[in-house]
């Protein structure tokens, strides 16, 4: 994943592409709309390259500190409709989300040796 642009504070932008195993480029970008270290962002979601354009969802990343040097991350995205969701749901967006994480566990075990 490239960051373009990361504006960690309220009202600023972020925006980040996704390459897949295939080559296949990904772009989302959004707006930050509050930041509250450690414990919070809100901030607008919206993937570019779909052919309308208007389907932005807002998430809430909540930060929870947990024993041992553990934090928990709680993710709540609200969809403008239920097609968005859906439509959403069906563009692979799980994995891709999975894959993410799946990368983050890794920086955190090397950052840990």
């Amino acid at each position: 994943m490239t960051l373009e642009t990361f504006e960690p504070k309220s009202g600023g932008s972020w925006r980040f592409i996704h390459k897949d195993r295939d080559g296949n480029a990904y772009a989302f970008h959004g707006v930050h709309h509050e930041v509250a270290a450690p414990e919070r962002i809100i901030r607008t979601f919206e993937c570019e390259g779909l052919p309308e354009k208007g389907h932005v969802s807002l998430e809430t990343a909540r930060f929870k500190t947990l024993p041992g040097s553990r934090t928990r991350l709680t993710i709540q995205c609200v969809y403008q409709s239920i097609a968005d969701r859906d439509g959403m749901l069906q563009s692979g967006m799980e994995r891709g989300v999975n894959d993410s994480y799946d990368r983050l566990d890794e920086l955190f075990e090397k950052m840990q040796k």
